[in-house]
């Protein structure tokens, strides 16, 4: 039967708890009292009922303590760490050359999106490429940018201005890939470089396309263009859409930058990038000089002063027009009444399915810059897949291998919904050749002698010939300054 009596206090209520020593700690005293003969079990069964009452004190006090401070911990949460430095802000300075159509007001929003999450310190300032603030003026003024963006054919001729470095080195400290990227595209970077060296990376890539105005071939009930086209079935073709209309001359057909685009998938160059001397009077230029005079001799196609962009995207008066990614722009013209497609890039008989460079564009990290390890931070960012998608979906062909970001090409744009995109991917470039740092100011002497011939004023092999001259004059004068 349970008892009915209080329990026993074991302590007096207000009076501090007694000190209990437990059984281990029994004094020499008690040993000395046992060996005499003392009985101590009856002492020794209290001492042990103290120790125990002592122990189980202890135990609800530690527990008490523990519970309370967990219950702290956990009202208050977990106690947060000290803040890390944060780095310091930089602001970098990006020159173009040749390149105000990649640096587009879209690039400049999709790139800052992403580098405000990744690395908020840095802000990428682009200076304009025209006036005071090109890629010369700012050298002039003894202004080294950051970041560099130009196309691979420039690259070259950045060697004797001491802007470029191999940049490998930086690419593996920022961790990047360079197994990502198509390799021809590499390949084409690496050309500026007799070592085989990287001053940059592509960041994106210029195909040759074939782009035409519906419009006018249902005017005239003219087929459209077709992939597989070679030179000479375009310009058929451009001859049947070649008239005056109501007051209004339409032309068949512009090949864009003239003779350079033709040129190319024949593998040849305006000058030896070797010897540095013009080569241009031969065969294979006296080809290309008679097929491009062929398209501006059709009747009414000649050229004229509109830029062949602004016939095509404006006056909507140009049929075909022969031209690199414009997606972008083209996008602009659909909403004002461009009812456009695009198709396969003509090419040579002999050489199907072939265009000429892709025209890559490349940011670098200036030799001498200030800020190299956060620049290469902006082209490890740039050049990433989450960019490069993002790029894509607005329409900029990606030089990453990546198959989600070439299918993605124009996703985001409703403007491009329909339109044969994969037409532009039936032709390959021609590996970009190995290009003379005098390569471009060759090549305009070159056009304008195409364009003294186109006019009457000589003949090819006379124009051929003071070309190559012009060519000879104008590198000695470089090399002597």
């Amino acid at each position: 039967m349970r008892s009915t009596q209080p329990p026993a206090k074991l302590f007096d209520e207000g009076k501090p708890m007694p000190f209990v020593r437990p059984a281990w700690a029994r004094t020499c005293r008690e040993d000395d009292l046992r060996l005499r003969g003392h009985n101590t079990n009856r002492e020794g069964a209290h001492m042990r009922t103290r120790s125990f009452l002592f122990l189980l004190s202890i135990g609800v006090f530690l527990f008490t303590g523990c519970s309370r401070t967990s219950s702290e911990q956990g009202a208050q949460g977990e106690q947060p760490k000290p803040p890390s430095a944060k780095a310091n802000p930089v602001t970098l300075q990006v020159a173009s050359q040749g390149a105000s159509t990649v640096l587009d007001e879209e690039f400049k929003h999709v790139v800052q999106s992403f580098l405000e999450k990744k690395y908020p310190h840095i802000t990428l300032n682009y200076n304009p490429e025209s006036a005071g603030t090109s890629l010369d003026a700012l050298l002039a003024a003894g202004t080294i940018p950051d970041l560099i963006v130009t196309f691979n054919g420039n690259l070259a001729s950045y060697k004797e201005k001491e802007l470029v470095s191999d940049m490998t080195p930086l690419f593996r400290t920022s961790n990047i890939d360079l197994n990502r990227f198509e390799p021809g595209y590499l390949n084409d970077v690496k050309n500026a470089s007799d070592k085989g060296e990287m001053y940059g990376l592509p960041i994106n890539v210029n195909y040759h396309a074939m782009y035409y105005n519906k419009d006018i071939f249902d005017k005239f009930g003219t087929t459209y263009p077709t992939d597989g086209m070679n030179w000479e079935q375009l310009i058929d073709l451009a001859k049947k859409v070649t008239r005056m209309d109501g007051g209004t001359q339409f032309r068949g057909l512009d090949p864009g930058s003239t003779i350079v685009w033709m040129s190319q998938p024949l593998s040849i160059a305006a000058i030896d990038p070797k010897t540095d001397i013009a080569s241009v009077h031969n065969d294979k230029w006296n080809r290309v000089f008679k097929l491009a005079k062929s398209i501006y001799d059709i009747p009414g196609n000649g050229i004229i002063t509109p830029t062949p962009k602004d016939q095509f995207m404006k006056s909507k008066t140009l049929a075909v027009l022969l031209d690199l990614n414009i997606l972008t722009q083209l996008s602009a013209a659909g909403k004002e009444g461009l009812n456009w497609d695009v198709a396969q890039y003509p090419s040579y008989t002999e050489k199907p399915n072939t265009y000429g460079n892709a025209s890559v564009y490349v940011m670098l990290a200036t030799k001498t810059g200030k800020h190299r390890d956060e620049a290469s931070k902006a082209i490890e960012l740039i050049t990433s897949e989450e960019v490069q998608l993002a790029l894509s979906k607005k329409g900029r062909l990606s030089p990453l291998k990546s198959d989600q970001v070439k299918q993605a090409l124009g996703a985001d744009n409703p403007d491009l919904k329909g339109k044969r995109l994969p037409s532009i991917f039936k032709s390959i470039p021609v590996a970009y050749p190995v290009a003379s740092p005098y390569r471009g100011k060759a090549e305009s002497i070159l056009i304008n002698k195409f364009r003294e011939f186109v006019n009457g004023s000589m003949d090819e092999n006379t124009a051929l010939g003071q070309a190559e001259e012009e060519i000879n004059k104008m590198v000695a004068t470089e090399k002597s300054k």
